[in-house]
């Protein structure tokens, strides 16, 4: 009888441990300056490969985004060029282009519509109006004075913590995507290539799930397209893509 208790207190303290105990986030956010984070962590791909994602945490509110478009358009440019010519600390290539390289697809910069929105129904928008970033299709899109940034790519990746109907194909990526306390997320991956529904996971669910905690996401122009550059202080960080771009998402000084 003494033993049967034995046991089944073994077991009960063992439960109560595991549920007493926290679970484990998947990384960490370090601090590069006020207002602005960066993390990357590796996860399973598969049975015997992994990929990696790097992703920064900003703060609108001390900081400004942008669109950048080459001055070459024809011939394109890489984000690290990209970012020099805007003193940007963080530059992710951006939208889509035509073959011909030519940015298709809204885009708004400092408050300025540069190209008209692209009648595409699976294609989203994200965008920062009165200082508050937000993620929309492109029917409920409404470009007002106080868009101070609009950029239509595609698709959404999470729609208020559900992910929509994905499709399976294998590439790199690179997203953006809005927490539930207004940061937005810049996130782009490393090594093999991912699904957009594996792209969709990563961004929406929580840390403690290998995720970055955005209901709201969009997919950025991914592939050979793929690409990152950043420089804070010491930090500094350049993902190269296979191929010259014509836009690109810009993190700069508020002033």
């Amino acid at each position: 009888m003494l033993r049967h208790l034995s046991i089944a207190l073994v077991l009960i303290l063992a439960l109560c441990t595991q549920a007493w105990s926290s679970p484990k986030a998947a990384y960490g956010w370090n601090r590069l300056a006020d207002g602005l984070l960066y993390a990357n962590y590796s996860f399973p791909i598969g049975e015997n490969e992994r990929g990696t994602i790097h992703a920064f945490l900003i703060d609108p509110k001390k900081y400004n985004l942008g669109v950048a478009i080459a001055s070459n358009e024809n011939s394109g440019a890489t984000v690290e060029a990209l970012a020099g010519r805007e003193k940007a600390f963080i530059a992710i290539n951006g939208g889509f282009f035509t073959p011909e390289h030519k940015s298709i697809g809204l885009i708004v910069n400092n408050g300025k519509a540069i190209r008209p929105l692209h009648n595409t129904s699976w294609w989203s928008v994200f965008y920062i109006k009165d200082g508050v970033p937000a993620i929309s299709t492109p029917r409920e899109f409404v470009l007002a004075p106080s868009v101070s940034i609009a950029l239509q790519v595609g698709p959404r990746l999470a729609i208020d913590g559900v992910i929509p109907k994905l499709k399976e194909s294998v590439s790199a990526r690179s997203a953006i995507g809005v927490t539930g306390d207004g940061k937005v997320v810049i996130a782009i991956t490393q090594g093999l290539g991912i699904s957009m529904n594996e792209l969709a996971r990563r961004m929406s669910v929580s840390r403690f799930e290998g995720g970055l905690e955005c209901p709201n996401a969009m997919a950025l122009d991914g592939g050979s397209s793929s690409q990152l550059y950043a420089k804070i202080g010491k930090f500094e960080l350049s993902l190269d893509g296979l191929a010259n771009i014509t836009n690109a998402v810009v993190v700069k000084s508020a002033r």
